[in-house]
Order: C-alpha cells, then structure tokens, then sequence
C-alpha cells in the first residue's frame, strides 16, 4: 500500500490494535485505557488546545472565560448527588456546547432560538435530555468527531489516492463488526465487575435496554451477545480514541513542547496514576474530571469541523452542477 503515508501507517496500527484488542478482552481494554491512556489523552489534549486558544478566538466570550466556564462546569458535573441527575448534566454539557457554537454562529437571535427550541424539547423529549447530558460526553466524543476529523483529514488531502479513506472507512466498519461478532467470554471476577459499576455499567445498562436486553453485573455479563457486543464497542473506541490522538505526532509536534509544559503535564498524569493506587474509584473521579473538562474544552474545535464538512459538502455540490470548485478556507 504505497498510497499510505507514515501517519496512516501509525493509525492503521491504532485501529488494528484496537479492534484485537477489544475482542479479545473487551471489560479489562476498556476499564484499563479510561484509567491509564485516559487521563494523558486528556492532559496533553487540554494543553495542546490551550496553545490554540481552545480554537475560541471568535467566540462570544475570550478564550480564558470560555476556560473557567469549562472548569466550573466540569467540577459541577461531579458535585455528589448532582452527577447522577441527568437534567443537571444537559445544562452543563448544552450551556457548552451552546456558548462554543458562536464561534460558528454569530447571530444571538439564531443561538436565542436554539437554545429555546433544545430547551422546549427536553420537557417532552427524555431521550433528548439523555443524548445531550450521557451521549455526547461519550459515545459522540470518542467516535463521531473522532471519525469526523479523520474524514476532514481526508478531504483536506491533496492526493488523489483513495486508500485515503482507508482508515476512516476502518472506524466506521469496525463497530459493526465488534457488536455482532460472535465470541465466548470467560465469567470476570470481581474487581472487574466493581470498576464496569463504578465508571460505564449505567450506559451500558441503558443501551442493553433500549435493545430490549438486560445487563447483568455478575459472571453471567458476557452470556447476553448483546451486552458483549456493547462492551467490545466501547473498549474499541476508547482504546482507538486515545491512540488515534498519540499517533498524530505531525499534527501534536511533541518536540515543540516545553519543558515546563512537559513537567506540568507529566507531574499531573503521576498523581492521576498514584491516586489510582491509593483509591480506585477516586482515581475513576480524576479520570471523570478530566474527561468531561477535556470534552466541553473541544467543543469549540467540533463546530469548526463540522462547519469545514458542512461547507465543504455545499462546495462539492456546487462543483457538481456548476463546474468550479467553490474556495473554502476554515480553521482547524
């Protein structure tokens, strides 16, 4: 495949490690790549953003706001007897998500209105409220707008090859392969059982649900092909979403990094890890911190890619009828 350049090689590898590994053992891949790839996916990632201005330059508000704003919402988010409450949870991640849109949208009258219009639908609407409060967060973050910037990756590509939709045509095909693969699991023991309680078991068990199936937090978890489908799902997009990130050395330059950021960023993951040791469900807290302030920190980023994809859909139908290719230049 001479089509590929050594960045696609290195995300071929992520996919494929992914997909092996989420097969293989899919509770143990999920639980250990939240706890140890999380936590510096989201460090190095808040960092990075950071040195872009969280790609908020020409949002409603500065960029430092917009920071703070994330930070109080995602310590909010972990308020005991609140974290719990999905109606909490959709203000939290909609003010965000909402806020972040102006860097797109600049009309407040139009921003006024969807913000009414996702209010009005979340009194008649539960699935509503769950999608934006639970599945945005996560399902949404890891894999749609993981996908969504490799597929911006590719237009933006210059080379007329298509093996350069190799990679993004992988991470649409493989979860339809992990939910349906039939496999046989041997019955997890107890810790395994406690940390799938403690951090994915309540999505997971909502998922199983709306499939009509039941999720079992005993030796019989694997029993239901279901369930194990929806556990090989996300231990491969997680696991993929954390390597995608570490193998875009070109996009990240490493090597541009300071020392101090590197000390601060280093310094950080180390207690992340040594809280883990101490405690394992407070360090599943840390890990949950992180993680919600990493997604409302891109959320600035995501509307800037679906606005290129948006655009650059409109262009491609304007080529189609009328001969030229419309110039589309959009930040990302």
């Amino acid at each position: 495949m001479q089509g590929l350049r050594r960045s696609d090689w290195g995300d071929l590898m992520a996919l494929l490690v992914s997909v092996v590994a989420a097969t293989v053992a899919p509770l143990q891949v999920l639980i250990l790549s939240y706890a140890f790839l999380g936590p510096f996916h989201y460090l190095t990632e808040i960092a990075w953003l950071r040195g872009k201005q969280f790609y908020f330059g020409k949002g409603l508000v500065s960029p430092r706001v917009y920071a703070l704003l994330a930070i109080g919402m995602s310590i909010l988010a972990l308020v005991e007897g609140l974290a719990k409450r999905a109606d909490f949870a959709f203000w939290i991640v909609g003010v965000l998500l909402l806020l972040s849109l102006t860097v797109w949208v600049r009309n407040a009258y139009l921003i006024a209105m969807i913000a009414l219009a996702a209010v009005g639908v979340s009194f008649v609407l539960r699935t509503w409220v769950y999608f934006i409060s639970t599945m945005v967060p996560t399902l949404v973050h890891v894999f749609f707008f993981t996908l969504a910037f490799m597929v911006s990756g590719a237009l933006r590509d210059k080379r007329t090859t298509l093996l350069k939709w190799l990679n993004p045509g992988l991470l649409a095909a493989f979860p339809l392969l992990l939910l349906f693969l039939p496999m046989h699991y041997s019955a997890p023991s107890g810790f395994w059982l406690w940390a799938e309680s403690a951090s994915f078991a309540a999505i997971h068990a909502k998922l199983a649900g709306d499939l009509h199936h039941t999720l079992l937090l005993n030796s019989k978890l694997f029993n239901d092909p279901v369930v194990a489908g929806l556990l090989r799902l996300f231990a491969f997009i997680y696991l993929y979403h954390y390597l995608n990130w570490f193998a875009k050395t070109e996009l990240l330059q490493w090597h541009k990094t300071s020392r101090r950021g590197w000390v601060g960023i280093l310094t950080l993951y180390a207690a992340s890890i040594a809280i883990y040791a101490w405690n394992f469900r407070i360090g599943l807290v840390v890990s949950t911190f992180l993680s919600v302030l990493h997604v409302l920190l891109e959320f600035p980023l995501n509307w800037h890619t679906l606005r290129f994809l948006t655009l650059r859909w409109r262009g491609e139908r304007a080529e189609a009828t009328t001969g030229s290719r419309t110039q589309l230049q959009v930040p990302l």
